[in-house]
């Protein structure tokens, strides 16, 4: 009776400390995600608050780089479009820079021949991702403060269509790369940001009415070319790594989440390129002149 009585007191001695050393990783773990996350949250408003900045600047100095008198000669529309497009421009430097040192062609594979959704994730995944979130937190609320010249701007559609696309990145994005899951997809969704530098510069020269000068059609070419080799010709790879995904590395809700937000971009993107697709083909070879200039 004695020697069962020590052998099970020797028995709790030994499994204590390894049950106090798992709560301790569990507790260690906790604590630096949510300073990552306070991180992040920082970073991300900090970011916001300088395109806030950037804007007010440029604002203030637009008249005085295109000429007051036309400046004043735009509409509130033109006016709102040149203001957000060295913002636009800025994302789509800044973020797809700092993302590409984390980009893969597709994400490592796990010994059951399935794609990793969990694996080591690279500084730059946290700084593109915070850099972009950052962005499209501010532009979501420029265009929800400016509703009314907005939706000119853009029109119904594509309002609705860039304010759901910036509510579901600046949700869902943080989370991947917070949790270490699907980073892979976020890399090339932040990388394909780069064809918005040249779509803000199309959008400013459209509004200043230089887009059919030859640095127009340089800038229209740059931003058909980086629109289809950023968003669609990357498209087979992503498309099978979430077809071929490990999907039993991740909690059941992450994978949720993934199934339905990892494609929207992709239906957006395809929708998308063939707007741009079918303005070209006007461009291109509309008969008539007024058609060209129109689809330009």
């Amino acid at each position: 009776m004695t020697l069962n009585i020590e052998l099970s007191a020797q028995t709790l001695a030994r499994t204590r400390p390894a049950t106090d050393t798992s709560t301790a990783v569990r507790s260690t773990r906790v604590h630096k995600m949510d300073t990552e996350t306070k991180s992040f949250i920082l970073l991300v408003c900090a970011i916001a608050l300088a395109h806030g900045g950037v804007r007010v600047m440029w604002g203030a100095i637009c008249p005085i780089v295109f000429g007051e008198r036309r400046w004043k000669a735009l509409s509130d529309a033109k006016q709102y479009e040149i203001r957000l497009a060295f913002n636009c421009a800025l994302n789509g430097i800044l973020a797809p820079a700092l993302v590409y040192p984390a980009l893969t062609s597709t994400p490592p594979l796990n010994p059951n021949g399935l794609y990793a959704t969990v694996f080591p994730r690279h500084e730059g995944s946290v700084l593109g991702c915070a850099a972009s979130v950052g962005y499209l937190l501010y532009d979501f609320l420029a265009m929800l403060s400016n509703y009314t010249v907005s939706m000119k701007a853009n029109g119904v559609v594509a309002y609705n269509l860039y304010l759901w696309h910036h509510a579901l990145s600046v949700a869902f994005w943080p989370v991947a790369v917070l949790h270490n899951s699907f980073v892979f997809f976020v890399n090339w969704f932040v990388a394909s940001e780069a064809s918005s530098a040249f779509l803000a510069a199309r959008g400013a020269m459209l509004s200043l009415g230089t887009i059919n000068t030859p640095l127009g059609m340089v800038v229209q070419f740059g931003f058909v070319l980086s629109y289809f080799m950023s968003r669609i010709y990357v498209m087979p790879n992503l498309v099978k790594s979430i077809y071929y995904a490990d999907w039993g590395q991740v909690p059941a809700w992450q994978a949720n989440i993934a199934r339905f937000t990892v494609p929207l971009p992709f239906m957006l993107n395809i929708y998308w390129g063939i707007l741009i697709v079918r303005s070209m083909v006007k461009v291109l070879f509309g008969k008539k002149k007024g058609k060209g200039k129109k689809a330009a």
